[in-house]
């Protein structure tokens, strides 16, 4: 049952990351970057986690502990993406980086394990998968295990805090503007990504409860169903929650940042502020639309229309989204089957076939067009055609 789960959490996580950054409109924001390296981080754990629990990882001992440096990359990772995306932060500064420090020393602690041999990591990883509780008690590297596993629950609770106050701060501080409809979708987006991780520390620290006040037998069996159901359960609503929510992939876009006077130091300043509508960006995008008809181009690109009018590209997304209502292929195909439209009601079809003005609006497949006419007009073609009395050439 938990396997299924796993399996179609992967499949989730890696589509969530092909539409983070490998989709042709894809924004490509500093935060899509940092959520598809925790999504790929959590497919590196839960494949090491099915190994470990089939038994597959005999067969591959070397791969054991792996997984437990980037442990320590999570939470600061998990606190990176929610102040990006709260404040619409572009890259990161050399302070951000000095939070993977006990990812870098973890990875140091790990040394001995590495270059142990390959008997002796065998044995190591059949002891501990027949007693799971030997997992946390036998050295492999120069800190005990216990030590880096009480450090990896205070890292976490550390970070948890962190992010909860930045959520509820931003949250107090806008409330009632125009744009309150996305900051409440990203909000809960964000309320929901961390009480994931809320949720996995508590099963942790509901497992350290019970260690060693089980037999072992007991605790084995226990430790297995706790962490299949919160690692599937929280991996499943992580990966496909973008999925179910794709607005919340257009961010925070009308956070922008101002330089003033800071009042503690005597120099300049970049803070955040709201701009609560898109009024000139949506007269621009409209009169290039009506002026250039750039949608007659059957490659047309949102990276190209930002480009051409100046406009970054998370900013595009969102007011197409949010002020057009319409995600934007199906704006740009409004656009074309508007052009068809007139162009029938202009009698083009007593010169041209149904399929040369198809193409001649933009359309580079027949199925495309029915699919988006059919959406707009709720007939089909030749029914819009027979309603408006319209001849053509055959």
């Amino acid at each position: 049952m938990f396997e299924i789960l796993y399996i179609g959490s992967i499949f989730c996580a890696l589509l969530s990351i092909y539409l983070l950054l490998f989709k042709e409109n894809a924004i490509r924001s500093t935060s899509s970057y940092i959520l598809s390296v925790i999504l790929l981080l959590e497919i590196y754990f839960v494949i090491i986690y099915l190994f470990i629990y089939t038994g597959i990882i005999n067969d591959v001992p070397f791969i054991y502990k792996s997984a437990a440096p980037f442990n320590f990359l999570i939470a600061p990772l998990a606190y990176l993406y929610v102040r990006s995306v709260l404040y619409n932060k572009k890259g990161l500064s050399a302070i951000d980086f000095l939070q993977f420090l006990p990812f870098i020393c973890a990875l140091i602690n790990y040394m001995p394990f590495l270059f142990m041999p390959i008997a002796e990591k065998r044995l190591i990883v059949q002891m501990a998968a027949e007693d799971l509780t030997y997992a946390f008690q036998y050295q492999v590297g120069y800190i005990p295990e216990y030590l880096v596993f009480a450090f990896k629950i205070v890292q976490s609770i550390i970070y948890l805090i962190i992010q909860w106050k930045l959520i509820s701060d931003f949250k107090k501080s806008n409330e009632n503007i125009q744009i309150q409809t996305q900051i409440l979708k990203v909000v809960k987006w964000l309320k929901t990504f961390t009480w994931i991780f809320t949720t996995i520390l508590f099963g942790f620290l509901f497992l350290s409860f019970f260690f060693n006040k089980l037999p072992i037998e007991n605790y084995n069996i226990f430790i297995n169903l706790v962490q299949s159901i919160l690692l599937s359960v929280s991996f499943f609503t992580l990966s496909s929650y973008i999925l179910i929510n794709p607005a919340i992939l257009d961010g925070l876009p009308f956070i922008k940042y101002i330089l003033q006077d800071s009042i503690i130091i005597n120099k300049k300043e970049s803070r955040p502020f709201i701009i609560e509508n898109f009024e000139i960006e949506i007269a621009q995008i409209e009169n290039y639309m009506k002026d250039q008809q750039v949608f007659l181009d059957p490659n047309i690109s949102l990276t190209q229309i930002s480009a051409s009018l100046s406009i970054p590209i998370k900013d595009l997304s969102y007011i197409i989204n949010n002020h057009f209502e319409v995600r934007f292929n199906d704006y740009i195909n409004q656009n074309r089957i508007d052009h068809f439209s007139k162009m029938l009601n202009e009698d083009y079809l007593n010169n041209y076939t149904i399929d040369a003005l198809i193409k001649k609006s933009g359309f580079s497949s027949k199925s495309t067009f029915h699919a988006a006419f059919k959406k707009i007009h709720n007939c089909t073609p030749s029914q819009y055609i027979a309603n408006n009395k319209v001849n053509f050439v055959s």
